[in-house]
């Protein structure tokens, strides 16, 4: 028979341990660099990238140092605008961050960042800024006021009979994306729901404006990607190849409503396996532009490159202009037609073969079309490029 066990007091203390032996210096004194190390090294990294303009991962502009606070309001919000700054420049973020990155992305096939999607074959996608792009424009998940596309369509007739009482041609490209024209390399489990998308619904309101050229580029991409990569797998942009394309669909767009323009052929870029390669926006994203590395089948690089080759020559300009609007200039000695392009990134690699063809190309980097921009520049032909997460663009800047 066992003793009974003896009662214990519920508010008793428990025993106090014993001390820590010390005859174990030295290992004290690791410990205690160590620990000051891990309290040094990132204010020395904060110091070291004081002057930090823009964050590795994010691309955002960084949190700025703030100063000395003038007022009791200024002090409450000092202390914030401190760790804001010091989080985004303190030793070893960007390795700690890379670590992160590469152990969700490479051993659980997850995206860290929410704007990316990794999909399959090494294809990763660009879900937009708003991080809802392909479940609102090609899955069909996320529901969108019905009214856009017929609001965006009438936009875009405002735009062209503003352009056309002055004789200027107006031909808008909307340059898909990516998922619409590689949905295959999608993940397994990215469905769609609705077959219907954004941009079906706007090309079936421009039924009621037959006047205005809206481009759909989707036939000549889908039929191109069969001979030729046109988007990059690790980039959120279609490549060269894909931009030749839209430019070819482009140019007899414009010979339409401009009888005599004859296309001049794109530039075709030599390609060399192993040599040509690269490392898209989205891998840098990630943080793993050394594990998303792809071929670059048509480098723009050469093709900037060869500048000199070619007719069009690009004008010093003030860049920003005075409105603070990205801006270039291209002339090509002759008598063709001038022209007003309105671009996002997308419309980079259309450049070079566009200014091919025209006495003087403006190139603006905007969503708005600016009256006095068009009286200054007196174009023959505008150019409205635009991607199609941003398809709503054309409302937030209305003419």
């Amino acid at each position: 028979m066992t003793a009974p066990r003896a009662a214990t007091d519920p508010l008793a203390l428990p025993p106090v341990p014993p001390p820590a032996p010390g005859d174990h210096p030295r290992r004290d004194l690791v410990l205690a660099v160590l620990f000051v190390l891990a309290l040094a090294l990132p204010l020395v990294g904060a110091l070291a990238k004081r002057d930090l303009a823009r964050t590795a991962f994010e691309n955002r502009p960084a949190a700025p140092w703030p100063g000395l606070p003038a007022d009791a309001g200024a002090r409450k919000r000092w202390p914030g605008a401190f760790e804001a700054a010091f989080a985004d420049r303190f030793g070893g973020r960007d390795r700690l961050i890379r670590l992160h990155h590469a152990t969700k992305a490479l051993v659980f096939g997850v995206s860290p960042v929410d704007k990316v999607l990794i999909g399959r074959n090494g294809w990763l996608y660009f879900l937009g800024e708003d991080a809802r792009a392909i479940d609102r424009d090609w899955r069909g998940v996320h529901p969108y006021d019905p009214e856009v596309p017929r609001q965006v369509a009438a936009e875009f007739r405002r735009r062209h009979d503003w352009l056309a009482q002055r004789g200027i041609a107006y031909v808008v490209m909307v340059v898909p994306d990516k998922a619409t024209i590689y949905p295959e390399h999608l993940p397994r489990w990215v469905r769609q729901v609705d077959p219907s998308t954004r941009l079906d619904r706007l090309y079936a309101a421009l039924a009621a404006h037959p006047e205005v050229a809206v481009l759909d580029l989707r036939p000549a991409l889908v039929a191109a990607k069969a001979r030729q990569r046109v988007y990059f797998r690790t980039d959120s942009h279609w490549n060269y190849a894909g931009a030749t394309v839209a430019y070819a669909v482009l140019m007899r767009a414009l010979a339409a409503q401009r009888p005599g323009l004859a296309a001049v052929p794109a530039e075709v870029p030599p390609f060399v396996p192993g040599q040509d390669t690269t490392s898209g926006d989205l891998a840098q994203m990630l943080g793993l532009p050394g594990r998303f590395v792809e071929d670059d089948v048509a480098p723009l690089a050469k093709v900037l490159a060869n500048a000199p080759a070619r007719c069009a020559r690009r004008l010093p300009v003030a860049s920003p202009d005075a409105s603070g609007t990205e801006r270039e200039v291209y002339e090509c000695t002759g008598s063709g037609p001038t022209a007003l392009l309105l671009r996002d990134s997308m419309g980079i690699a259309l450049v070079p073969p566009l200014a091919e063809n025209f006495s003087r190309l403006t190139v603006l980097s905007t969503r708005r079309l600016d009256p006095a921009a068009v009286a200054a520049e007196r174009p023959d032909i505008v150019i409205e490029e635009l991607v199609e997460r941003t398809l709503h663009a054309p409302l937030a800047f209305p003419f």
